[in-house]
């Protein structure tokens, strides 16, 4: 019944309004009167020296020189300041996220609260509960989120400040609000669980960083001795350069212990990550020992009377004995090269004179600079990679 009423009112309301013609304006300018669509007042702003477009800020991260911290939060500054209404602060957000990296700004909690505050404060709250369901403002939270995604990637934790900052620009009903919230449960059980902390930034210095990646890989042995040795003090040597080695005493017995028939391997590069520098180190690595058979000494269900059986005690297998080989000691050098891993085995036989008797097997891996260009019937242009 109610239906059917309003369908009346609307059916003889509906051709009123059509009938009526719109309204007149006077302008004073024009001395006469117009039909006025309705409009935002910031439209018609008369003082637009400071209205610049946001497309020339967008390319000033590419054409600065000096890509400094304080010439990335310079830029941040000049685009607020000349863009009052803030146009185009979702594209201009974006591209900052992309050349965070490029000025060494990504691990800054205070860049990206600079960042954030581009965004208006209070437009993108929702006022009704409509509103919240359907996202409100979508390319804002999104951008808003794909900022924290970058500080969550690389381990910028946020504080009190920026989820104050988040209030006043989507509300509690926000989806930034809820990824901030979701970071700050997991982000502080995490921050603490690397068995191999690193300083934060990670050093530059590749002596360092490699003397951190061989107490890392080494790890595994709490007996392991670090120790650093320079090319130049080796007899013959053709490079100058550093090299650090891991070796423990259970490696050195192990190694006392090695056939002088069955060669050892120099094998490498393997790679292995210290925060976000990558190393290279290489590995001394023996043949497969043939492995007797184990037995627990306290196992107690077969027991059998020892008397009249002889039986040898078998140690345990040790934690360098592995299924592919038994492992001697590890390196990383500055240069990489068979002249640095030449001078490594020349200053491990100061301390291990059998590897004088040894041979050695350098299994490196490495492609040539040059690109080598084979013709053949089939294909002329076939380039080939040697390997070393």
């Amino acid at each position: 019944m109610l239906s059917r009423i309003m369908r009346g009112v609307l059916t003889r309301g509906v051709p009123v309004l059509l009938k009526q013609p719109p309204r007149k304006i006077a302008d004073p300018s024009l001395g006469r009167t117009s039909n006025a669509v309705h409009t935002s007042g910031f439209r018609h702003k008369d003082d637009k020296k400071n209205d610049k477009p946001s497309a020339l800020m967008l390319q000033a991260f590419a054409n600065v020189e000096s890509k400094e911290k304080e010439t990335y939060l310079d830029i941040l500054r000049q685009y607020k300041s000349n863009n009052d209404l803030r146009r185009g602060h979702v594209e201009f957000i974006q591209v900052a996220l992309t050349y965070m990296d490029d000025f060494g700004v990504n691990r800054d909690l205070a860049v990206y609260k600079v960042l954030l505050d581009v965004l208006p404060k209070g437009k993108f709250i929702p006022n009704n509960i409509f509103q919240t369901m359907i996202m409100h403002y979508p390319k804002q939270q999104h951008v808003a989120i794909d900022l924290l995604c970058k500080m969550e990637k690389n381990c910028v934790m946020p504080d009190v400040e920026m989820q104050d900052m988040l209030l006043n620009i989507f509300g509690t009903h926000g989806a930034p609000l809820k990824k901030f919230w979701r970071m700050m449960y997991w982000m502080p059980k995490f921050a603490n669980l690397n068995p191999w902390p690193c300083a934060r930034p990670a050093p530059k210095d590749p002596r360092v960083l490699a003397r951190l990646a061989m107490s890392k890989v080494s790890s595994v042995d709490v007996q392991t001795k670090i120790t650093e040795f320079e090319t130049k003090d080796i007899q013959d040597s053709i490079e100058d350069t550093w090299i650090v080695s891991a070796m423990s005493s259970l490696q050195e017995r192990l190694l006392q212990t090695q056939s002088p028939s069955s060669p050892i391997f120099v094998e490498g590069p393997f790679t292995v990550w210290i925060a976000d520098q990558c190393i290279d180190y290489f590995v001394l690595r023996g043949e497969v020992r043939k492995k007797k058979e184990y037995e627990d000494i306290d196992d107690v269900s077969d027991i059998k009377i020892p008397f009249w059986d002889k039986k040898e005690i078998i140690p345990a297998p040790t934690v360098h004995e592995q299924d592919d080989g038994t492992y001697f000691a590890m390196c990383a050098t500055g240069t990489s090269t068979k002249d640095s891993l030449l001078s490594w085995i020349r200053c491990l036989q100061k301390q291990n004179p059998i590897l004088n008797v040894i041979p050695v097997v350098f299994k490196v891996s490495s492609f040539t600079k040059e690109q080598q260009y084979i013709e053949t019937e089939e294909n002329k242009n076939e380039m080939v990679h040697t390997k070393d």
